[in-house]
């Protein structure tokens, strides 16, 4: 007999992890139907995870589009496992709002609390969001995210049968020899940044990890490693040449087992890894290197800044101490996985009843969203169906590249909240990068503070570059360089991006006049290079 549904769900999924967490909101909200939105790239890379869907609710992307008859379902809510703005999903979010479809996410991390509010991939503009702590909903108000919108649902992914057993298929003490009066100590390592944009882990931070825990690390450990899921055969084999005596385990290995069966867990501390470990109750050392983690003021205990500190951590948990986790876990691990299914249903029931909260907000939310992704004309067609609202006008002008530095901070003053002004300064900036006034790039400077990587900045990183040149043509010299310092390390790990921070040393850090001369004459000793290349393009291409 099939189920009876009484509602529909429209749900994207953009990781394999997602498939996963489908199969958990299922189980929570049994009287649901999930429609899900398949890319072409999970039958080729992951075709397993699509067997258990049925074939009538699989919708798969063509061309970088859904088929239009998705719409003519009954769908009462759209779910997006990941928040982070591109046309693809911009087009989806538009189309539910047209239709009065809330749009709902469940934040599948701590990201915020890891993170130290560094937001990575909710920029959209969400009707209902669920976060897993009291902490993270406070984070995500002060980014601008109503807090009506937000909800404390806990973190109902954790699959916690799993994480507390020991895999018959992989005893580690069994399978690698370890004698019984050894200890094994679990390093989890992120993913380098080159592979990652979002990740905050360079090579140097990495090296420095390796190093303390090489020099800090007692004989009578065992160290295992587990390298990020998307590392590459040329980094492990890194890892390996610097610990060649430590056990590099598979990437893709099931993290629960890994973590049931160490005696010690070490993580940086910006991983949700780090909060399952104190819900197994698993020794925990954090090795920050100078990243502020959810563990500063509230665990300090268990922090380490060099080997000295690392040894000292370890040699305590050898002796036999103990923690109590429980504060911790109460601030970010409040709910239990019972607790957040409850909520989970509460959060759906209530965006089946209220709906959209403020459809017009929302629609201009969306169109600035669309003038940042570079679709102006969708943007106007927006915001020309309200052409009474508020900040309309203003936002007319920015599109087309007159709107004066007065009318900007007005306009910037306009629209609630830290994400949408730092859109709008985003745009604002790419208008006065092509400013020929430098009185008028001296006046409009001020208002560009705060864009300055509150954010994890490889989303604005193109508009951070521009908005340093523009510091040094204001004359802005301390600012232009606390900018260049705070980003150039980390991006150039990026060829592209690295070409861009040494034209900005080139042209501006060695005399003070004459930017424009030198700024020609090292695109042209570069005119192979990329950044060079597309720059050059960007200006014999420009339209408003």
């Amino acid at each position: 007999m099939k189920t009876k549904y009484h509602h529909t769900v429209l749900y994207y999924p953009t990781g394999i992890v997602h498939f996963r967490n489908l199969e958990l909101l299922k189980k929570s909200l049994p009287g649901f139907r999930f429609i899900v939105i398949v890319e072409p790239w999970v039958k080729e890379s992951a075709p397993e995870t699509l067997n258990y869907i049925e074939a009538e609710n699989l919708i798969i992307v063509q061309d970088g589009r859904l088929p239009a008859e998705i719409w003519e379902h009954p769908i009462d809510i759209l779910f997006l496992c990941m928040a982070y703005p591109n046309l693809f999903r911009l087009h989806l979010v538009y189309e539910a709002v047209k239709r009065n479809i809330p749009v709902v996410s469940i934040e599948e991390v701590n990201q915020l609390a890891l993170n130290d509010g560094i937001i990575n991939h909710y920029f959209l503009p969400l009707d209902y969001l669920g976060v897993p702590s009291a902490v993270e909903k406070e984070k995500f108000a002060e980014l601008g995210i109503p807090s009506k919108s937000i909800t404390v649902t806990g973190w109902p992914f954790f699959n916690k049968a799993a994480a507390v057993k020991k895999d018959r298929d992989l005893d580690l003490r069994a399978q690698y020899k370890i004698p019984q009066d050894w200890k094994i100590c679990l390093l989890i390592l992120g993913s380098l940044k080159e592979y990652d944009m979002v990740s905050l882990e360079t090579r140097r931070i990495r090296q420095e990890i390796l190093e303390i825990i090489s020099m800090g690390l007692a004989d009578y450990y065992r160290l295992f490693i587990k390298p990020h899921p998307i590392e590459s055969e040329e980094t492990i084999k890194e890892i390996q040449a610097k610990l060649p005596t430590a056990i590099l385990v598979n990437p893709k290995f099931p993290i629960e087992t890994l973590l049931s069966q160490a005696d010690v867990i070490v993580n940086r501390g910006n991983s949700q890894v780090a909060l399952l470990a104190l819900t197994l109750n698993k020794p925990l050392i954090i090795l920050p290197v100078k990243l502020k983690t959810i563990f500063h003021n509230l665990m300090d205990s268990i922090i380490a800044d060099n080997a000295q500190q690392f040894r000292r951590v370890l040699g305590e948990y050898s002796w036999g101490k103990t923690l109590d986790y429980k504060k911790a876990l109460a601030y970010h691990f409040p709910l239990t996985q019972e607790e957040a299914v409850r909520k989970v249903q509460n959060l759906f029931t209530q965006a089946l009843e209220k709906r959209i909260p403020d459809i017009v907000t929302k629609k201009i939310c969306i169109a600035v969203l669309y003038a940042f992704l570079r679709d102006i004309p969708k943007a106007r067609e927006i915001i020309h169906e309200h052409p009474g609202y508020g900040p309309v006008p203003l936002l007319e002008k920015l599109f087309n590249h007159t709107i004066t530095p007065e009318e900007f901070k007005t306009l910037k003053n306009a629209l609630p909240g830290k994400i949408s002004q730092w859109h709008l300064q985003a745009l604002y900036i790419r208008m006065l990068i092509k400013c020929k006034d430098t009185r008028c790039i001296i006046r409009s400077v001020p208002f560009l503070e705060g864009f300055d990587g509150d954010v994890n900045p490889h989303y604005f990183i193109d508009e951070i570059i521009d908005r340093i040149e523009l510091e040094y043509i204001a004359g802005r010299e301390f600012q232009a360089k606390k900018l260049l310092d705070k980003f150039r390390e980390d991006y150039s790990v990026f060829d592209y991006y690295k070409q861009a921070f040494d034209m900005l040393v080139y042209v501006y850090n060695r005399v003070p006049k004459g930017g424009s001369a030198r700024k020609a004459l090292w695109l042209l000793k570069n005119i192979t290079k990329p950044y060079t290349r597309k720059w050059i393009k960007d200006k014999l291409t420009k339209k408003r």
